[in-house]
């Protein structure tokens, strides 16, 4: 099958009312796909590589050069273009107003197209405001995006704080966050999501992949004293909504910031150790390994487990041990430098140091723990009862736990855990199932306070 590569994204309008530092990010608005021996001989062509321009874009920086479908790219800025992963190093960089020249084969004739890159089109919606501000974070900007209602006065807000992959929360569209937070929006709520460092629009901040879990939560820290500033939202009442490891840094907030109430879905309690070690148990059987086997690999994993998490061994050093080295590719995501699971180790091992009932003591706000039945991330219901437990224990009637059937880590249906792992791998699936009765828990329990 041929693998196509899309580069959408819908038009908006720009929300002008805040002065910017960040610089939008380019639009190269096509989709295409890699070159083949079987494109290369229908067109004759004399190179064995590039990318094949599919479709053009509307209001795109390849619709603004004249690029046109069936166009092969060969380079961009005099940089080769052989495949869609040097597309994606070159464009990736790309900002509003650059200059660009981008060399095409068509009808057998190299072109030099060049002008200037468009920007990445903005979030727009019928049904409220969509606000792109920024906030200074060490030597750079990190992108603010905001919902929020029409109308004037003041809003209760709710402060989303995404899981630990590295992706931008710009243009969500039918992702679950973006069904979610165009849902609780629409319920009234002005909504707002903040880029990881070194996502999306942000400027001159490290990567994503390359900071520490302190460094996170500090970014997302910063933002949310932001939160202040503006006249449309209510300030006793401000929410901190933290999905799965967000839902860790949610309790850390609150509790050296302040908030009206707390709801975290899909986390955990235990250190994460032991977390990794449970997840691998369960999880490993709902992917159909034999028990005995699944138990052996245990064994093998768990000092592996502790020299990384407790003794704090870095990956490269841990890598010199043959023991280890098959294990850190297959099941650590490896990747040879200093990242494993998409961020960097240090993100994993500082995570193993906190101290989670230490931190819900110090939350003296409300809190809503949410667990989906079918959860086969976030799997332990008692770390989740728990959590209820524990800010009862110190701050008694605060908090509730509320375990919600069919419903998923991806807040997608599913009745169990074994029927959500299979519908993970259904290509699509939790874009296009979403369960909606997590607004209305959200919106009623949010509601619910304002009545004692």
């Amino acid at each position: 099958m041929k693998k196509i590569i899309f580069l959408l994204l819908t038009l908006i309008l720009i929300n002008s009312s805040f002065s910017q530092n960040i610089i939008r990010k380019g639009y190269l608005g096509i989709k295409a796909m890699e070159v083949n021996d079987s494109i290369y001989v229908a067109k004759n062509l004399n190179i064995k590589y590039g990318i094949l321009v599919v479709e053009v874009m509307e209001n795109s920086t390849a619709e603004n050069l004249k690029i046109e479908p069936e166009d092969i790219i060969i380079k961009i800025n005099r940089n080769e273009i052989k495949n869609i992963q040097a597309l994606r190093a070159i464009t990736s960089s790309l900002k509003e107003k650059d200059k660009i020249e981008i060399s095409v084969i068509r009808n057998n004739q190299e072109i030099k197209l060049s002008g200037l890159v468009a920007p990445l089109p903005y979030e727009k919606s019928d049904n409220y405001e969509v606000i792109y501000d920024e906030i200074k974070f060490k030597d750079g900007y990190i992108r603010l995006i905001i919902n929020k209602p029409f109308g004037t006065g003041k809003f209760k807000s709710i402060f989303f704080i995404q899981g630990y992959t590295c992706f931008s929360m710009d243009n969500l569209g039918m992702h679950p966050y973006g069904q979610l937070i165009d849902g609780l929006c629409k319920k009234g709520y002005v909504v707002i999501r903040v880029e990881k460092p070194g996502m999306g629009d942000n400027t001159n901040t490290d990567a994503c992949n390359e900071i520490d879990y302190f460094t996170e939560v500090e970014a997302f820290a910063t933002a949310y004293e932001k939160l202040k500033t503006y006249q449309f939202i209510d300030i006793e009442n401000r929410f901190i909504f933290g999905h799965s490891i967000g839902g860790f840094e949610a309790p850390m907030l609150a509790g050296k910031y302040g908030t009206k109430g707390v709801i975290v879905y899909g986390i955990a309690l235990k250190s994460w150790f032991e977390y990794m070690i449970e997840m691998f148990r369960f999880q490993n059987i709902l992917a159909e390994f034999d028990y005995v086997k699944n138990e052996n690999f245990i064994k093998e994993i768990i000092p592996l487990l502790y020299d990384f998490l407790i003794k704090k061994i870095p990956p490269a050093i841990l890598y010199e041990n043959q023991n280890y080295r098959k294990l850190l590719e297959e099941w650590f995501e490896y990747n040879g430098n200093e990242q494993l699971w998409g961020r960097h180790y240090k993100y994993w091992q500082q995570i193993q140091e906190l101290n989670m009932p230490e931190i819900w003591k110090g939350v003296q706000s409300k809190v809503l723990v949410i667990k989906g039945e079918a959860d086969f991330q976030a799997f332990s219901n008692d770390d989740h009862k728990e959590i209820e437990n524990i800010v009862n224990y110190y701050n008694p009637g605060n908090a509730k736990f509320i375990l919600v059937p069919n419903i998923d880590h991806s807040f997608a249906k599913a009745k169990t855990p074994e029927e959500s792992y299979k519908n993970s791998q259904i290509s699509g699936y939790v874009y296009k199932n979403f369960n909606y009765i997590i607004i209305d828990i959200l919106d009623e329990w949010i509601n619910s306070l304002d009545k004692k």
